[in-house]
């Protein structure tokens, strides 16, 4: 009966102590997160050799590898990390939010040498490849009309080809931004003469001349932020024409270009 008893308590201390050592991704990424890089290494290490990391885990447990062999200036060792990454997902690219300039600076070297070491036999010709680029670039062919169109309603419409309706729309908010600009000076101007009037006679006239241009200053105001309103909802809920107008209209004159990350305004002189 002891001997059954003794049997019974192995065991459990076995199961115990195998669930104890049980290496597992969160237990990884918690000693990542509290600096102890050594035991993310060592376990790491019996991580992957156990091999059942879905993909994306994976790669997210290279990276960690990575930047600990970068900070122990083992570049080696970090750029197989990175490889490790491209062996599972060879388009992969790295969050520049989350990982160094540095780093991404060396897994684009690594990725370079890697995909002209193995390239995509499945890949298709360059004429497809050519076309796919160009659609992935035209995923939101919006995004410049509107860019244009919040700097100055009208040309967003411009953009898109609808030109009789934009050259009215660009027409009247120059119209109306110029004279906002120019009661907003004379306003300022008549302020200071009224302000600093000191005649009897004429501080009521200073103050109604002021008063006048105060309110066609803030009446100017409102009928811009009235057309700046109409083309933004007439652009992207009511449009006649999302195909871009090319070289007629405004854009012989200048070219506005946008990305994730600039904004390109190109002005044209025509001979």
């Amino acid at each position: 009966m002891i001997k059954n008893y003794l049997i019974i308590i192995f065991l459990f201390t076995g199961i115990s102590f195998s669930y104890a050592q049980e290496v597992t991704f969160d237990k990884v990424k918690q000693q990542y997160e509290n600096f102890k890089y050594d035991e993310v290494i060592k376990l790491s290490d019996q991580l992957i050799e156990k091999g059942n990391l879905s993909d994306s885990l994976a790669i997210e447990l290279q990276l960690m590898r990575a930047n600990i062999f970068y900070s122990a200036g083992a570049d080696s060792s970090a750029r197989n990390s990175f490889e490790n990454i491209l062996k599972i997902k060879r388009n992969y690219v790295p969050d520049p939010d989350i990982t160094s300039p540095k780093l991404i600076t060396i897994f684009n070297e690594v990725k370079s040498d890697y995909l002209r070491a193995n390239p995509d036999l499945a890949a298709p010709p360059d004429s497809a490849i050519n076309k796919e680029q160009i659609k992935f670039g035209d995923i939101n062919p919006q995004r410049d009309a509107v860019i244009k169109n919040i700097l100055l309603p009208g040309l967003g419409q411009l953009h898109n080809g609808n030109s009789l309706k934009g050259w009215i729309i660009t027409s009247a908010s120059v119209l109306n931004l110029g004279s906002l600009v120019y009661f907003a000076v004379d306003a300022g101007n008549k302020q200071s003469d009224y302000m600093s009037e000191t005649d009897k006679n004429l501080i009521r006239r200073k103050y109604d001349d002021y008063n006048k241009a105060y309110k066609i200053r803030n009446t100017l105001i409102v009928s811009y932020a009235v057309i700046w309103l109409y083309s933004q909802i007439d652009l992207l809920f009511f449009p006649d024409n999302h195909q871009p107008a090319g070289e007629t209209g405004l854009s012989r004159y200048f070219d506005l270009n946008s990305s994730a990350k600039e904004l390109n305004l190109n002005i044209k002189i025509p001979f």
